[in-house]
């Protein structure tokens, strides 16, 4: 089902360039409805949601940022922009520090940034998302990765809790985390949702959907 995004008209992907789940990607791509969305260019995460928005939403606007001119682009990018855009903006910016530029630029220009991050705290990605913290931009987080379920039911409550923490402040996607949430409180907490969300420091925020969006 599509997510609902009340104030997001321009939606800013961000992701690496070398993921290992490309069905995540797509599922992540699907839930997104936008009037335009905002791409970096680069191999990987870049080039190919800007692939599967143009099939699968070919009246969108599809705005793709490059750090220096198009023609600087690997020929491989190069060619899936000029296929695939609708508009390529050129910041022409040669410098070390021109695809920081480049991020920082697209989520200024965005209402939303998605990212695809697979939590590896560093890197272009890791770097967008804390910079569309700092601006305090709307951001949702596409896992890239799956999470081990048995090393999650193993930690102990309190670490739990700090893991629940981390997923709700990132705005992780609820649907990549949900089913093991629900499973630790169901069956190590042997408690309610209601209960846990309430300990959490939440009373009369019922389920795990309302929590995600305070």
């Amino acid at each position: 089902m599509p997510e609902k995004f009340i104030r997001s008209e321009i939606i800013a992907i961000t992701g690496h360039r070398d993921y290992p789940d490309r069905a995540a990607l797509l599922r992540g791509l699907d839930r997104l409805r936008a009037r335009e969305y905002v791409f970096g260019g680069a191999r990987g995460v870049d080039s190919d949601a800007l692939q599967h928005i143009s099939r699968t939403q070919p009246g969108s606007q599809r705005t793709v940022v490059v750090p220096n001119r198009l023609r600087d682009q690997p020929l491989s990018t190069r060619s899936i922009t000029r296929q695939n855009a609708t508009r390529v903006i050129e910041l022409k910016n040669s410098s070390l520090g021109r695809f920081q530029a480049r991020n920082r630029f697209m989520v200024d220009r965005s209402t939303h940034v998605r990212a695809f991050y697979d939590f590896r705290g560093r890197g272009g990605t890791f770097n967008t998302i804390q910079y569309a913290r700092s601006k305090g931009k709307n951001i949702s987080i596409q896992p890239m990765n799956r999470f081990d379920k048995n090393v999650i039911l193993r930690k102990s409550p309190n670490a739990f809790r700090g893991w629940f923490n981390e997923m709700r402040s990132m705005k992780v996607d609820l649907s990549a985390v949900k089913m093991i949430i629900l499973e630790f409180i169901k069956t190590i907490l042997q408690t309610t949702v209601r209960l846990f969300i309430e300990g959490l420091g939440y009373a009369g925020v019922k389920t795990l959907e309302a929590l995600w969006r305070l």
